[in-house]
């Protein structure tokens, strides 16, 4: 179980990390280090600047939990519940940037896919967290 305790905890760390990208190049072109992107970034513009401030810092916030949640994972100790709490908080956070008309704008439908896709795969890892912290049968907790 510490193998996967390690993997959870990677796995769990590089999304955490892999969600800092769009935080800090929204936040760069925000603060003018980027003020005319171009290639992909062109295309990210409108969303930049039609996402709010507040959205970046509660997101900030969720990447901050994700980071935790893989340190206490590859320590060893209990994550599930601050998991679900960052995985719902992603989820609704994502949705609310989802119904924005900017999101919808700038990603094809295939990119959105991919977000399904991720976030049932954050739900698996969420599946094996709980199987990894799960008292084992016959243990002092099942008496």
């Amino acid at each position: 179980m510490k193998i996967l305790r390690l993997a959870l905890g990677v796995v769990v760390g590089a999304y955490g990390l892999f969600c800092l990208f769009p935080i800090v190049t929204n936040v760069a072109y925000k603060a003018g280090a980027m003020p005319h992107p171009d290639g992909d970034g062109a295309r990210m513009a409108p969303l930049w600047a039609a996402t709010p401030w507040w959205q970046l810092g509660v997101w900030a916030a969720i990447v901050g939990l994700f980071l935790a949640i893989a340190w206490r994972l590859i320590r060893g100790r209990p994550a599930l519940g601050l998991y679900l709490v960052a995985l719902v908080s992603d989820t609704a956070l994502w949705w609310i940037m989802h119904s924005g008309a900017a999101y919808q704008q700038v990603f094809t439908p295939a990119e959105v896919q991919l977000d399904y896709d991720t976030v049932l795969g954050m739900a698996v890892v969420g599946a094996a967290i709980w199987w990894v912290e799960r008292p084992a049968l016959g243990g002092p907790a099942s008496a």
